[in-house]
């Protein structure tokens, strides 16, 4: 300290400005790499959970949709009557036997065709004795339908008849082109029509070897296509729907499939099984965008993948679709035996052969949701956002994720500059401090006040210095790390602000307040509200002409006008499902007019649908059903909220929608009791609602047949 009094002022000076300059480079670099990692972290943690949010929607709105079209299905009068008449045809081929020379046509293409293309797909060593047939109509539709088909292996779906004169040919003509388009157009990879009684696939669409077995008995019984049937045969519930986890097939040579199963009643009759067969492909497109990764926010090492409770893959890894070689690579690096890195080549998938089991993925099946950095299964260290998906009796574990070099990379370039700079700025900052030392002492009291500013959290900090010396260096440094800083901030208060809207959009205002507030298990009873089923038909057809864009553009105008003409009437939107529309009025704010809010609100929707197809030159109509009573309402889900409400009113409105009558509003008693005289009401129909019985339903008119619905409203 002595020594230190015995200089100069302007070597204290010089002394100082030096240790100071010293150490703001020190604690400017120090903040400046812990806040850029904070905030480039905190930035992909907020990408990973939307992109892990987002796909964990899609895949669960893929199979429910999925799960209604099979119900839908099974519904249909050409099922029904598809069951009916195969079963009756399979029984007559029963005592059709095949000749010999056909029986060993048969057995040739297994020997030949199927069984070498299963021996490389599955372990073993298969024989054609085990899968053959076990019953004389079996044999007769394979050799038909299969062995004799001129088409090629896995274009067997293309032949219509088989032109053997038979009963159960003049059946398939007529419903196999209509099943075929089902497929296609639905993206789904086969249909079945099970007998529920002897449990013999009496039709499939795309003609493999389970066509016309039995699946108690033959050689598919332990199969999971055996396990839907099993289960849809023990519920014999019309409302029964069951998915089925994918598992190797050997139908299909062992490849994935999965499937969905429900009843077929014929009246209270019943009859069959319907079960889709679900492609792996649709999975895949969801979960990598159609190999969009960039498009959607992941970069260059970014995606999304499921993986089931077996801990195998479900949908295909980013690396094996954009470098299968190197994929391989990794696989060989990281010790995964030969033996399965040959099936998945075999196969040309990973699913069901590679193993996963991360932290991501152990943590995920354990229930729990989060983020984590760890070491993925290229063993590269990766930020990773998590979660488990409950589809039926099984759990999937998907996991979003991003390598940390990409993640970081921000940062590390931001350090190595500074480490360039702070080599470049010491030397020649001590020089020019020995003749300018007074008047650097302002500009490096100014960075140090402002770099504590930063530190206190301000982060719109700016430092004023014009020289262009190695100090203007430093403070273009700091002003750019500042800005920096206040544009991750913005990120991610606009990411809050997102989350916020987000919230509003899945939940009504008063259940999203007590829900932020930290209400737990919000669950409320109603005892009078007014509910709507609305439903567009005919989208479909003029979609099909449309690319998705375009279709989906003109969905979210129609549903867009539905929205703000709810918001007009004091009506609540509660959910959209496909071109299914459900709406409340008198939830969560209570209104004494909530019948007649409702049906005003119902004349407009007409309105609005009529200007729809006015202005696109389309053919829309729409299906309206709507009932008042008593609800419960509450929120569903931990890591995925849904506004749900339960009751008989919602069963009674429903069954009106359902019993549709094109652009005509359907009213029950309960409304019309309230409403008459108001309205014109017309007796409809009555209505079979499941626990009620037969209801009535009303039609509902304006008084005024010459006011145009939904012009000239206000709304208190």
């Amino acid at each position: 300290m002595s020594f230190f009094n015995q200089l100069s002022l302007q070597s204290k000076i010089l002394t100082m400005l030096v240790v100071a300059t010293l150490l703001s480079i020190l604690l400017t670099g120090a903040l400046s790499y812990y806040t850029g990692q904070t905030a480039l972290k905190e930035t992909a943690i907020n990408q990973l959970v939307s992109a892990r949010t987002g796909k964990a929607e899609e895949i669960e709105s893929y199979f429910k949709f999925t799960e209604n079209h099979v119900l839908t299905m099974s519904e249909a009068t050409m099922v029904i009557d598809a069951i009916k008449g195969f079963k009756n045809a399979y029984q007559k081929l029963d005592s059709t036997p095949l000749k010999p020379e056909q029986k060993q046509t048969l057995l040739e293409y297994y020997r030949k065709k199927f069984i070498p293309r299963l021996a490389r797909n599955v372990s073993g060593n298969p024989i054609a004795e085990a899968y053959y047939p076990n019953t004389p109509a079996a044999e007769y539709l394979q050799y038909h339908y299969i062995a004799a088909n001129p088409n090629e292996l896995g274009e067997k779906y293309k032949l219509e008849n088989a032109k053997d004169g038979s009963e159960y040919s003049t059946l398939h003509q007529k419903y196999h082109s209509r099943f075929r388009n089902i497929v296609d157009k639905m993206g789904y990879y086969d249909i079945f029509l099970v007998d529920i009684d002897t449990g013999t696939v009496l039709y499939t669409t795309q003609k493999e070897v389970d066509f016309g077995t039995n699946l108690k008995l033959g050689p598919y019984a332990g199969s999971n296509l055996a396990q839907a049937y099993q289960q849809t045969l023990q519920s014999r519930d019309p409302y029964f729907v069951k998915t089925i986890d994918f598992a190797s097939y050997r139908p299909t040579y062992g490849k994935p499939s999965g499937f969905i199963t429900t009843t077929v009643f014929d009246g209270d009759n019943f009859i069959g099984a319907l079960i889709f067969q679900l492609s792996p492909e649709r999975i895949n497109q969801v979960m990598t965008s159609n190999q969009k990764w960039e498009d959607v926010g992941l970069g260059e090492t970014g995606e999304t993948y499921l993986v089931g409770q077996d801990f195998l893959l479900r949908s295909a890894p980013r690396l094996f679709l954009e470098n299968t070689e190197k994929y391989y690579e990794a696989l060989t690096k990281n010790n995964i035996p030969l033996e399965e890195i040959r099936q998945i080549q075999n196969l040309e998938s990973p699913l069901l052969v590679q193993k996963i089991e991360t932290e991501a993925v152990k943590r995920a099946l354990n229930g729990e949701t989060g983020t984590a950095l760890y070491s993925d299964y290229r063993q590269t260290p990766v930020l990773g956002a998590f979660a488990p998906i409950e589809l039926g009796d099984f759990k999937w574990a998907l996991v979003a994720k991003q390598d940390q070099k990409e993640v970081f990379k921000g940062v590390q370039d931001l350090f190595n500059r500074l480490i360039a700079s702070t080599a470049i700025l010491i030397p020649l900052f001590t020089l020019g401090a020995i003749f300018f030392a007074r008047l650097l002492a302002r500009p490096i009291n100014k960075l140090i006040a402002a770099t504590k500013k930063l530190t206190a959290g301000e982060t719109d900090v700016q430092v004023k210095i014009n020289s262009k010396d190695e100090i203007g260096e430093l403070a273009e440094s700091f002003n750019k790390m500042a800005e920096m800083i206040r544009s991750k901030e913005e990120i991610v208060t606009q990411k809050i602000a997102e989350n916020e809207r987000l919230l509003l959009n899945v939940l009504p205002a008063p259940i999203a307040k007590r829900l932020q507030s930290g209400e737990q298990d919000i669950a409320d009873s109603f005892p009078n509200v007014t509910v709507l089923f609305a439903e567009i038909e005919g989208f479909s057809e003029l979609s099909k002409d449309l690319s998705p864009d375009q279709a989906v553009t003109l969905l979210n105008e129609l549903v867009g006008n539905f929205d703000e003409t709810a918001e007009l009437y004091g009506v609540e939107k509660l959910k959209t499902i496909g071109e299914s529309y459900l709406a409340v009025c008198g939830l969560t704010v209570p209104r004494v007019d909530h019948a007649k809010r409702m049906v005003d609100f119902a004349q407009a929707l007409l309105k609005t649908v009529r200007r729809f197809n006015q202005k696109q030159g389309s053919n829309l109509n729409l299906d309206i059903g709507i009932h008042s009573g008593p609800v419960v309402a509450g929120i569903v889900g931990k890591t995925k909220f849904i506004y749900e409400l339960w009751g008989e009113t919602m069963t009674v409105a429903k069954a009106i929608h359902s019993t549709p009558e094109q652009n005509v509003i359907q009213v029950s008693k309960s409304v019309y009791d309230v409403l008459q005289g108001l309205y014109y009401f017309e007796p409809l129909k009555e209505v079979e609602v499941k626990g009620k019985g037969k209801i009535s339903v009303w039609s509902v008119h304006s008084l005024d047949s010459s006011l145009v619905l939904g012009e000239n409203v206000e709304v208190q």
